[in-house]
């Protein structure tokens, strides 16, 4: 099999094209490579991306440099030591033909994947969220020596700052960066403000004069946006690459393959490591706080009436699943409902489809839960509850559980606009900025997303400070120190801010 560049290279010299050991994949990988290989490199990459999902979301507490040794440990113990390798390298402090190797197939095994998926809106979604998130995890192996390098191959021009600089300002660099514990051994750059305006929202850097000084601990996250975009803007290419490969039984035969590992392992949080956000005596508690509402009006009619109807059982139960909620645990969650109502010999049927669900019956298929669009497409009767809220429920009924949850007047029309509009997801969305008292700039489109992005908005961090400096004039400078705090309720958080003025 031979890669074809489309642009010309400057030089075909493997250590010219591969210098580092991370890379933007922004050029088509050229060489030959062996059908076997193809496919070998590949399927080792999805099992790669799908630990760093599983990673991603058992350890939401974790920093992303501890996500990345409990990735290196868990391919180690695959035995998946290439990757392993790369993952934990510090830039290019080598260069030997294993080193080329590796990288080339690093690059390869993308280019693969990305073709697989080019064709499937989940799919895409799943595969830039989990190559983002290697970007950023593997990133934050380089050291100072290994970012330069990234940035010089790749035409950053960010600096970092000078002794003298940073004795300038270190004070509100300290302030700014408070889990830095070391600022004096901690390398700082000078980046436009526009490039970081997720560190801003987030405080973690100190802004002056339009420039904020981002530390090296930080730096992954001006990349990981720069690297976000550039995948997504490759799928049209990929697409017409995969187009013309459709006449080649070989090839269509590895994107089958691929796909159906890629839809087996594209799993949510059904791993044991999410049991401790999932078990029995905490659903109720998760309900109010950090289920979407279509899973909340199931879960509260199902406390109430002690029964949900068919479509209810199957959306409600898949989305427990997709949780993390084992089998035995959703069994004597649905018993304990239903013998309220009825005898156990009644139940047995019921029992069985719970056991169907989980691929333990029948077909024993893995059944994932529904997404946002099937569930829009749900057929409701008078006595269902499941379907999409901001869709399905009469209006007056829908502004009744707002106010359940919690709502005032404003936030409720907020909503009901939405709804009333059609805008079903964005509903959806302003339902959710309302509970976490947050901005969210992406739709969801599962709710088992939405929960995943509720849990680990709750368990992250929610302290933080931002310190700017103003220029007034050349010789007045003003230092504004907003000092938030967030305090976390079961309905809703509450922010306090506190603004503190001093001259300088």
């Amino acid at each position: 099999m031979t890669f074809q560049v489309p642009v010309k290279l400057s030089s075909r010299n493997p250590a010219d094209l591969y210098p580092h050991d991370l890379q933007l994949y922004q050029n088509v990988p050229f060489g030959e490579i062996t059908l076997e290989e193809l496919q070998e490199i590949s399927e080792t990459r999805l099992k790669v991306l799908s630990l760093v999902e599983r990673i991603h979301l058992q350890k939401l507490t974790m920093s992303v440099s501890q996500r990345r040794v409990a990735l290196v440990e868990e391919l180690c113990k695959q035995g998946i030591d290439e990757f392993a390798r790369l993952i934990n390298s510090s830039g290019c402090k080598s260069c030997t033909d294993m080193d080329i190797r590796v990288r080339r197939r690093d690059h390869i095994s993308h280019f693969m994947l990305r073709s697989t998926v080019a064709f499937n809106e989940f799919k895409k979604s799943w595969f830039v969220k989990q190559e983002a998130r290697l970007f950023k995890w593997r990133f934050t192996s380089l050291d100072n020596e290994g970012i330069r390098q990234f940035m010089c191959i790749n035409n950053f021009d960010f600096r970092p700052i000078s002794q003298n600089e940073k004795e300038k300002i270190r004070e509100y660099l300290q302030m700014s960066s408070p889990n830095i514990n070391d600022v004096d051994n901690t390398q700082f750059y000078r980046i436009p403000f526009f490039h970081v305006a997720n560190l801003i929202r987030k405080r973690k850097v100190f802004v002056m004069h339009g420039e904020a000084f981002v530390p090296k601990q930080e730096m992954a996250f001006v990349f990981v946006s720069h690297f976000r975009r550039i995948l997504i803007s490759s799928f049209e290419v990929a697409r017409e690459a995969r187009a013309n490969l459709y006449n080649d039984e070989r090839f269509t035969h590895i994107f089958a393959y691929l796909e159906n590992i890629l839809t087996q392992s594209t799993v949510f949080t059904r791993e044991q490591g999410m049991q401790q956000y999932t078990s029995l005596n905490q659903l109720d508690e998760l309900a109010e706080t950090s289920y979407p509402l279509c899973m909340r009006v199931l879960h509260k009619a199902l406390r109430k009436n002690h029964h949900l109807t068919h479509g209810g059982r199957i959306q409600y139960c898949l989305f427990l699943k997709g949780m993390g909620l084992s089998l035995s645990d959703a069994m004597t969650f649905w018993k304990d409902e239903f013998m309220k109502i009825m005898d156990d010999t009644a139940f047995k049927e019921y029992k069985y489809y719970i056991r169907f669900i989980f691929g333990k019956e029948g077909s024993h298929r893995d059944y994932q839960p529904y997404k946002c669009l099937r569930i829009l497409k749900s057929i409701i009767g008078p006595r269902d509850y499941h379907g999409c809220p901001f869709k399905h429920m009469l209006h007056d009924i829908l502004e009744d559980e707002l106010t359940d949850c919690g709502f005032n007047a404003l936030e409720r029309s907020e909503i009901m606009k939405l709804s009333k509009d059609g805008q079903y997801f964005a509903a959806c969305n302003k339902y959710y900025e309302i509970k976490h008292d947050c901005f969210n700039d992406t739709l969801f489109e599962h709710p088992n997303i939405y929960f995943n992005e509720s849990m680990k908005h709750r368990t992250a961090c929610h302290h933080g400070e931002i310190y700017l400096i103003l220029c007034i004039s050349n010789n007045l400078l003003f230092c504004i120190n907003f000092k938030i705090t967030l305090k976390l309720k079961i309905q809703k958080q509450e922010m306090h801010f506190s603004h503190q003025n001093q001259n300088i």
